[in-house]
């Protein structure tokens, strides 16, 4: 039986150009991280291989770089997500949209030179 995957988004402005904007999003995620790859204005996946076994049928992201207001930029992160998976794992529908709000969050202060 396949599994069916849902989708969450959210976006955040950060106050840096978009090419800034990814380098400290590469910084922030590390290697195999949902930054690593991207040019500024186009996205990639991370390949499912880069991630644990455990991890690969669960949720795979993508993030994007567009150019924002005042020279920022808007760093928008998408998840898809196994919603069954996270009902057994009692969860709400609303948690991986605060989880990305969350993370989004602590990327922008970080970018801002903040504390995360």
């Amino acid at each position: 039986m396949a599994t069916t995957m849902s989708m969450a988004q959210s976006a955040v402005q950060v106050g840096i150009p978009p090419d800034k904007a990814r380098q400290k999003w590469t910084e922030w995620t590390k290697e195999g991280g949902p930054g690593m790859g991207l040019q500024v204005g186009k996205s990639q996946e991370v390949s499912a291989e880069k991630l644990p076994e455990e991890l690969r049928k669960a949720e795979a992201g993508t993030a994007f770089f567009e150019p924002g207001d005042k020279g920022g930029t808007e760093v928008r992160m998408q998840l898809r997500y196994n919603r069954e998976g996270l009902e057994k794992a009692g969860q709400g529908p609303d948690w991986v949209e605060k989880r990305i709000n969350l993370y989004l969050t602590r990327f922008k202060n970080f970018a801002e030179g903040r504390p995360a």
